[in-house]
């Protein structure tokens, strides 16, 4: 059945129909990604559980104010030497004319810092009729607002209409700044559309230089970046159709990412497919013959890599985390629709170029022989047993480094270049507490009003804590009364996150029905929700792609240190990559860091180990297992190396983007791709089947001929 689908996409009919109707439909898909950057969530709070607490404080204070989804907004007035009434003057009008362009809803939000709410904060900052807090040296003010946070889109609409409202009011010597979270995710969204723009000319500029590299032949190299890119072009559109009708909830980070995982993995999987093409050709094969060959032989291989991959990513489907949840499916469509174009447009483009594509050198010519990979399994077999325990213990070492003390990356310092909301919040924290940029917010019943404030300013990373007086209900807690809780420290860090664990206790022991929100509470919990996903998530992962290499490779022995290898493999990297984060003064690790790098890694190299033992099980039965591993090795070292460049090279484009998560995702799955390619899988896995031998398939049994049983005898 495959040679007859082969002969059909690679047929002077197929070939034109595949490119015509990919054509159609990339173009179509080039018009979702247009705007997939406005539909994109915003919020965290749209990516937590709806039973996560900070989720449920929201809830109630939405319903009270019956508003939608908003997002503060903190405006911050900054004159060296102190703000002038003149200056005092015209922040008032600002504020006014803000609430007179009925900016998209913007609604003015619960201020506790009027005068009248509370003599606490006279102790922190000057109260000033509708402007806000002064601080205390009188060099800063601050105006917050309310803005619609239904979509990244709304978030970053709104900031602008701020923004240019405040340059076209600017006052010499009067500096104007706008954070919060609104003004840091708006920065966020912008630096995020550049950034997306510098991954794509990156990534495809990379992998065109790589391509060249490998297969010297310039329209070689681009097919694959035509196949690819194509498929790019459709996956991207299937998530923007499905974002659009509200299916799945998708982040920035997850587009980049489909970006780099489509591009590296079907990279390698073309690079498979011409390998077996150019031996198809070199065997004597004329092209029409030599491409429906190549293309029916290889489809296994690449099919089983690629559901490897699909397999691990909707594991994450069992996720709370929604961004976790729902970027599986995402990735795993990127990967299905990828392997769809590596089976048909590829060869299609292939079969109309014929062996013009292979110029200015002809298909059929002879490449370099294999002698680099011959001198690599003459190693193995000569130093098999100091190789597994070199390796093995080089990796240990390496996973020492996750013994590091770290920090995690907070809401906000993500970004390596300053903006606008940094610049604010660093102003801010120059003239008032940190956390009165973002408080935490305590929903209560009216009668905990009293004994909440007293309970939460006796806590030492409390600054002070604000009631905000019920706006008419029962005083159940659903009617808007709350305290507003402001933190000592920058409730963008980590440390304000860990902070909310004792803050959230001391509420419940005071208030029992008490619900904490906020921005340093929705950190606490997406990282609290993410630690529950990650242990539930590897081993699923794990167990996956475990029962995958059992049924491909038919044994258990291999499977198993085979998924060794590549925790340890995770295990090093990871160690290493935390180590140089905290000698680079990185702010913390990203969260999400041990769950997608490790996702990526057993995904991917699981890949190709499934090319190698796989080439192994088929050479075991001619040659014996140990002289079969090195026949394999020989075979599918140069292919599965320029594959694992090409992956390793498209990861390490993210660390030219501005922001710190995706960096440090980027470099550790760089990192632990050419660790697993040069050495996991070039010298220590081989070592480990040479020295078990034909215990590497059991329970099953590979039957080797005379000749290749007698060349398989005990190593010593």
């Amino acid at each position: 059945m495959t040679r007859r689908f082969a002969d059909a996409v690679t047929g002077p009919r197929g070939r034109w129909v595949t490119i015509v109707a990919w054509l159609a439909i990339a173009v179509a898909g080039f018009v979702g990604r247009s705007h997939i950057d406005d539909v994109t969530a915003a919020g965290q709070s749209s990516f937590l559980p709806s039973n996560a607490e900070s989720t449920r404080a929201l809830d109630v204070l939405q319903h009270s104010q019956s508003s939608g989804e908003e997002v503060p907004v903190v405006l911050v007035f900054n004159r060296e030497g102190g703000l002038t009434e003149t200056d005092l003057a015209a922040i008032g009008r600002i504020g006014k004319g803000l609430d007179a362009l009925r900016i998209t809803g913007a609604t003015p939000i619960i201020d506790p810092f009027s005068a009248g709410s509370t003599e606490s904060l006279g102790g922190i900052a000057k109260i000033a009729d509708g402007i806000g807090p002064i601080s205390r040296d009188g060099e800063a003010a601050l105006v917050v607002l309310a803005i619609n946070a239904a979509d990244r889109g709304a978030i970053v609409s709104g900031v602008q209409i701020i923004r240019s409202y405040l340059a076209e009011h600017e006052r010499p010597g009067l500096n104007a700044y706008v954070t919060g979270p609104g003004g840091i995710a708006a920065d966020l969204e912008q630096v995020a559309n550049e950034a997306g723009k510098t991954l794509l000319i990156a990534t495809l500029s990379l992998v065109l230089i790589l391509l060249l590299l490998v297969y010297r032949a310039p329209l070689l190299a681009v097919l694959p970046l035509l196949a690819v890119g194509a498929a790019y072009m459709v996956a991207i559109g299937i998530a923007y159709l499905l974002i659009e009708a509200g299916a799945i909830t998708v982040n920035t980070e997850g587009t980049f990412l489909l970006l780099v995982l489509v591009f590296g993995a079907g990279t390698d999987y073309s690079l498979l497919l011409v390998h077996r093409y150019r031996e198809e050709m070199q065997r004597g094969r004329p092209v029409a013959e030599a491409l429906p060959v190549a293309l029916a032989e290889s489809m296994p291989a690449i099919a089983a890599s690629g559901g490897t991959v699909i397999a691990a990513m909707l594991v994450l489907l069992v996720a709370d985390l929604q961004s976790t949840h729902w970027l599986g499916p995402i990735l795993a469509i990127g990967i299905a629709v990828m392997l769809v174009a590596a089976f048909t447009l590829l060869p299609a483009l292939l079969s109309a170029l014929g062996e013009r594509a292979f110029w200015p050198a002809a298909g059929s010519a002879k490449r370099v022989g294999h002698s680099r990979w011959t001198r690599v399994a003459a190693l193995v077999r000569r130093r098999s047993r100091a190789i597994v325990f070199l390796v093995f213990g080089g990796l240990i070492v390496l996973a020492l480094g996750n013994l590091t003390h770290h920090g995690t990356i907070g809401f906000g310092q993500g970004e390596t270049q300053p903006t606008n909301s940094s610049r604010g919040t660093a102003v801010l924290g120059d003239h008032f507490p940190p956390g009165i940029g973002s408080p935490l917010t305590a929903v209560v019943r009216v009668e905990d009003l009293g004994p909440v404030v007293e309970a939460m300013e006796k806590l030492p990373t409390v600054k002070v804590a604000l009631p905000v007086p019920p706006t008419g209900g029962d005083g159940s807690g659903d009617d808007g009364s709350m305290v507003v809780v402001v933190l000592k420290g920058d409730p963008y860090s980590g440390e304000a996150a860990h902070a909310v664990a004792g803050i959230r206790e001391r509420l419940h022991e005071v208030s029992p029905s008490g619900l904490l929100g906020g921005i340093p509470a929705e950190n606490y919990d997406i990282e609290r929700t993410n630690a529950h996903d990650t242990k539930l998530i590897v081993p699923l992962v794990l167990l996956v792609v475990g029962l995958i290499l059992a049924a491909v490779l038919r044994a258990l022995v291999a499977p198993a240190y085979l998924i060794l290898t590549v925790v340890a493999s995770f295990a090093a990297t990871l160690g290493l990559c935390t180590f140089a984060f905290s000698i680079f003064d990185s702010e913390g690790i990203a969260f999400d860091l041990v769950l997608l790098s490790f996702l990526f890694l057993v995904a991917l190299g699981v890949d190709y180990n499934i090319f190698l033992m796989a080439r192994a099980r088929e050479e075991s039965a001619l040659r014996g297992t140990r002289e079969g591993t090195m026949v394999a090795l020989v075979n599918t070292g140069g292919v599965v190396t320029g594959a694992g460049l090409i992956l390793a090279g498209t990861f390490a484009t993210l660390t030219l983007l501005p922001l710190e998560e995706l960096v440090q995702i980027g470099a550790t799955v760089a990192i632990g791709v050419l660790l697993d390619t040069f050495v996991v899988r070039a010298l220590l896995i081989p070592a480990i089947t040479y020295r078990l031998g034909e215990r590497t398939w059991w329970p099953s049994r590979v039957v080797a001929s005379d000749a290749g049983a007698s060349s398989d005898a005990e190593p010593q």
